[in-house]
């Protein structure tokens, strides 16, 4: 598959502290770490995983590197 010609200016433009903010601001208002209940919400949250997808890594051939990330972070309940 070809690569996205967009991927180089999604990371760029997220890979900075103010871009990785940015991103933390859309999954959250996203609901991107809650259950969706309406399919406004599921649209919304849709369109976070495509631009999660642009970045170039929201991809399950890094499903092993997500796990591994996953267990690693801290457990807060």
């Amino acid at each position: 598959m070809a690569k996205d010609k967009n991927i180089d200016c999604y990371r760029v433009c997220f890979n900075t502290p103010d871009g990785k903010r940015v991103l933390a601001s859309l999954l959250m208002e996203a609901k991107f770490f809650d259950y969706t209940k309406t399919p406004e919400e599921q649209a919304v949250e849709n369109f976070v995983k495509t631009i999660l997808t642009k970045i170039g890594s929201y991809n399950v051939k890094n499903i092993d590197t997500y796990v591994d990330g996953l267990l690693k972070l801290p457990y807060r309940s």
